[in-house]
């Protein structure tokens, strides 16, 4: 069970994140998105060696060096539901891509300004200065014993490190360098 420790913790969690601009608000695979916030930074991965039992298609994109935007912190919304809300449109894991996508780029732009947490629910909620709301609560088909660690989310920092807060209500730090060029 969470403890209000618990819940200070995301707000202690989210606080360099508090009074930044999102922007880059992109859907990975299925229901899981990533927003970026903050100072704009490229990411390089360099070509990566594909095992042999990887598609051709696979083959071909690993083999390339890719480079992306992101923000000094990246959220990646995961093992969860959610519901993405602005200006009376809202869209949730169960809409399809286009949907999600349009909505995306409506918060694309705005500033975070809270982020709230509730330990009966083990829910978090983050709201933006010009009305967005996002809200992330445990997967109805969530199956403790299969996965207890589940993440429903989780942040990465610049510096490679992350935290995720799983469907059971607890936190989980890692501390790593980013492998990636900055």
């Amino acid at each position: 069970q969470m403890t209000s420790n618990q819940m200070k913790n995301i707000d202690k969690i989210f606080s360099p994140v508090r009074g930044k601009i999102v922007f880059s608000l992109k859907q990975s695979h299925g229901s899981c998105f990533f927003i970026q916030f903050g100072e704009p930074h490229l990411r390089i991965r360099e070509p990566i060696e594909p095992r042999s039992e990887v598609s051709e298609k696979s083959k071909i994109e690993l083999r390339r060096r890719r480079v992306f935007v992101a923000g000094s912190w990246s959220l990646l919304v995961l093992g969860c539901n959610w519901t993405l809300t602005n200006e009376q449109n809202s869209v949730s894991q169960d809409d399809d891509v286009e949907e999600m996508e349009n909505l995306f780029r409506g918060v694309e732009g705005q500033y975070l300004v809270s982020v709230h947490g509730d330990e009966v629910t083990k829910s978090c909620t983050l709201e933006f200065d010009m009305g967005a709301s996002l809200n992330l609560w445990p997967r109805n088909d969530w199956n403790p014993d299969v996965d207890p660690d589940e993440d429903q989310w989780q942040l990465h920092f610049k510096d490679g490190s992350s935290v995720g807060y799983t469907n059971n209500g607890s936190f989980e730090f890692e501390s790593k360098s980013d492998p990636d060029k900055t």
